[in-house]
């Protein structure tokens, strides 16, 4: 170890722990490391300690050897640190200091400690003490020079260049960095102009940059430009300058040391993920995949500078990856692209796998590409769309940044193709949905106004038929009517060609086809017809409809509430026509159907002279004049009947042979009793205000039928009611025989129905009134005696007739009376 003494003072924990042991290594001198204030014991040639100024004071006190300073502080704290005795201020930070601290304080050493000055300093193009002017050179000689050979072993195993330029602007070093970027040799470099490499427009900048700084600076300023050189070769390359100008002790400029980085990969990165981002903006506006494949393929040949792209799409249903789009150069190199099963070749391997692959020499794998040009091959999954494929006729062509941006570029493609098919999906759902709603306005505007005009049943069932037909993939459709009493169903109305004559369709409402099923259960059917003819037997007319082209049917039943007019029957050539929204279309116009059919079933009643009259006994208690006839013993009939807006039945009972209270306490405890009162009791019958849950009287009265009379004895009861024609008198009849299956047709009567009109019931009325009764009511009726309130009291209407007031109301009521005999007795309603 050299002889010499370095006292390293300050406290542990900081950037001076490894100061001591670095400095012995570097230098070759004792180093020791301390933590108490001087005076120190023995010799000391040298004191390393923080940039604090009362450090520098306290050891100026006891020591005047050099004093270097460790550690961080600004251009300020070094000046004042110099300014107070220090000889010399590392920079602590970095991989470096530790060498630059060794370098420093062998010089202080040397030179015995001799402050080093930072005043007068003189910038670039300044005049000097002297007077001379000092050019804006881009040299580094003295120190900075010095320094830069101290280090070169280090600076040449640096890829980037560093050079360094004396005064006169002359190259004084370069490293091995230097050389290879610039494809000269450090020959050539030496003593060379900057010109040889970068244009005079890019050096006046960094000058400028440089001069700028300079009078702020402590020591040394920097510069960081970008500009393009131009190699040996010819070749230009992007590169980066950090220019670095020196001063000398005094302060005036003496060179310039900088790094010169190649940037040329980092802008092509930039100009890559530039280009991507456009292809990723043009991918997303791509209406359809096949657009995503042609714009993927230019976008790779454009980004990546590869000729050779091709892009496969997936075929669902050949379960291939076929070629839909590819460069010009790949027509021209490969005029015949295959098209690849699953299983067959890497382009199958990759999209079953979803992992992309590399090869460096394809034709070194595949015996199939013996004959190809294509030497390097990248292959990509694009989701589950298709692959993408780059080549070319170089081997080993690929490096990572190429392999990343075509990940992204087919990870982008899969993102756009899935975008592409939802629109793509959302546009044919909307077009398919704007065509049937489209077709089923116009079906259901020209069904309604059918139903509408319809005055006749047959007028229904034809017109809904052939509107039907009208409307596409409909080709043929009918309807099947009820026989109750013969168990069948029988064809009534057909539109549409190809189909059998309608008397030749008669099918058992017991069968097994949609038809018959359709109306048992009272739940559409629908099938193809292929499947239908196999299991059902009895409707022969699926086979000839088969023959006649037609592919699926319908069968929707024709009811409304708990009663069926039959059966409605769609064909469509399409195997695939009957869908959700197809079935609920035509079971809101098979409902509608219906409800015109009952319409007009009901309405014919109310002009018809000409009724059926059917006559029904229902055995046991599910009817509630049987039930209350067994449970109190007395035979009840009705006196009349009124519909409550909340549907329950209003119904007036007489009941004699049994006392007024034993029935209101059965009638209370009868479940299908809502409110039950005793409106009058006389010496042998009773009268009752029932309000009841009644629905097969309902039923019956949506269906056309009008109730007439309702009786209950001995746990039996008895319904008469009247309907227009036997059709609907047989309809009336399965509705309650499928109710109660004990019920019995005890009468059917066809009879005529006598009309009644004003002239006729006036009469009736006036042969019936005193000359006084009639009297009575006139001037009371006339007067406002039934206003509210009244107009006249009973006392001046009698007066007026001469007549005491209470024989007045006698007359008064005995007409009322006579007139709702007339009204609600003529012709004796039932329930």
């Amino acid at each position: 170890m050299t002889e010499g003494r370095i006292v390293v003072w300050g406290e542990s924990g900081g950037v001076l722990d490894d100061a001591a042991q670095t400095l012995a290594e570097r230098t070759g001198v004792e180093a020791t490391r301390v933590e108490v204030a001087p005076p120190w014991d023995g010799v000391v040639d040298c004191v390393v300690t923080a940039p604090r100024p009362e450090r520098v004071t306290t050891i100026r006190e006891a020591y005047d050897g050099p004093i270097v300073l460790f550690g961080d502080a600004d251009g300020d704290t070094v000046r004042s640190l110099l300014a107070a005795g220090a000889t010399d201020v590392v920079q602590a930070g970095g991989s470096g200091s530790g060498v630059v601290l060794g370098e420093r304080v062998e010089r202080a050493m040397a030179t015995g400690g001799a402050p080093t000055s930072r005043q007068g300093r003189v910038a670039p193009g300044e005049q000097s003490d002297s007077g001379a002017i000092e050019e804006p050179s881009r040299t580094a000689s003295g120190d900075g020079e010095s320094t830069l050979h101290q280090y070169a072993q280090i600076l040449e195993v640096l890829e980037d260049g560093v050079y360094a330029l004396d005064r006169d602007g002359t190259c004084s070093f370069v490293n091995e960095g230097m050389v290879e970027l610039s494809g000269y040799s450090e020959a050539e470099l030496i003593g060379a102009d900057p010109g040889l490499l970068i244009d005079t427009r890019s050096i006046a900048t960094i000058e400028r940059e440089i001069s700028r700084q300079w009078h702020d600076a402590d020591g040394r300023v920097s510069a960081t430009v970008q500009a393009t050189i131009q190699r040996k070769d010819g070749e230009r390359r992007p590169c980066e300058f950090l220019v670095t100008a020196l001063a000398d002790d005094d302060g005036r400029y003496r060179g310039t040391v900088g790094v010169m980085r190649d940037i040329s990969e980092r802008e092509r990165q930039q100009t890559l993920l530039t280009r991507l981002q456009e292809t990723s903006m043009s991918l997303m506006q791509a209406p359809s995949r096949e657009t995503v494949a042609r714009i993927v393929t230019d976008a790779a040949r454009r980004t990546l500078g590869f000729d050779i792209c091709v892009v496969r799409l997936y075929d669902p249903d050949e379960r291939t990856l076929v070629p839909v789009a590819s460069t010009s150069a790949t027509d021209e190199e490969m005029a015949d692209r295959p098209t690849y099963d699953l299983d067959e070749g890497p382009v199958g391997e990759v999209f079953v796998s979803g992992e992309s692959a590399v090869y460096d020499d394809v034709q070194a794998y595949a015996d199939d590409h013996d004959r190809s040009p294509v030497r390097s091959v990248m292959y990509f999954p694009i989701g589950v769309h298709g692959t993408l494929s780059i080549g070319t006729t170089r081997k080993a062509a690929f490096d990572d940044v190429d392999q990343q941006i075509a990940t992204l570029l087919a990870t982008n493609a899969a993102a756009a193709c899935n975008r592409a098919k939802r629109e793509r999906e959302v546009r044919d759902a909307r077009e398919r949905i704007t065509t049937i709603l489209e077709r089923i306005n116009g079906l259901v505007e020209n069904t309604i106004e059918v139903l509408v005009q319809a005055t006749t049943r047959t007028e229904v069932e034809r017109g809904v038929c052939s509107q039907l037909v009208a409307a596409k993939p409909y080709v043929c459709a009918w309807t099947a009517r009820p026989d109750v009493r013969e168990a069948r169903l029988t064809a009534s109305e057909w539109a549409g060609p190809g189909g059998p004559a309608i008397e030749d369709i008669e099918l058992s409402t017991a069968g097994d086809g949609p038809v018959a099923t359709a109306y048992a259960t009272g739940e559409s059917q629908v099938g193809t017809v292929a499947d239908l003819a196999k299991t059902a037997d009895d409707e022969s007319w699926l086979r000839n409809a088969q023959q006649a082209g037609v592919e699926s049917v319908m069968a929707v039943p024709l009811t409304y509430r708990d009663g069926g007019y039959g059966v409605l029957t769609v064909c469509s050539d399409r195997p695939d026509a009957f869908d959700d929204r197809e079935q609920v279309v035509l079971e809101a116009l098979a409902r509608a159907v219906a409800n015109a059919i009952n319409a007009i079933e009901s309405g014919r009643i109310l002009d018809a002279d000409t009724v059926i009259e059917l006559a029904l006994t229902i055995d046991g208690d599910s009817i509630l004049p049987g039930r209350l006839s067994a449970a109190t013993g007395a035979e009840l009939a009705s006196a009349g009947t009124m519909t409550q807006d909340d549907g329950a039945l209003r119904l007036f009972l007489t009941a004699t042979d049994a006392e007024a209270n034993v029935v209101a306490d059965a009638l209370t405890e009868d479940p299908a009793v809502e409110t039950a009162s005793l409106v009058a009791e006389l010496d042998d019958e009773s009268l009752f205000d029932v309000s009841v849950d009644a629905p097969l009287i309902a039923t019956l009265v949506d269906h056309g039928a009008v109730p007439k009379a309702i009786a209950g004895a001995d746990g039996v009861t008895k319904l008469t009611i009247e309907l227009s024609n036997e059709t609907a008198a047989r309809e009336s009849f399965a509705i309650v025989e499928d109710r109660f299956p004990g019920v019995e047709l005890v009468g059917y009567h066809e009879r005529e129905r006598p009309v009644h009109t004003q002239q006729e019931f006036r009469a009736a009325l006036a042969e019936r009134f005193t000359d006084r009764q009639e009297t009575a009511l006139r001037t009371a009726y006339l007067g406002g005696f039934f206003d509210a309130p009244r107009g006249v009291d009973g006392g001046e209407l009698a007066a007026g007739m001469d007549i005491s007031r209470p024989t007045y109301h006698q007359h008064l009521r005995a007409a009322q009376r006579k007139v709702f005999e007339e009204l609600f007795e003529t012709d004796t309603p039932g329930v």
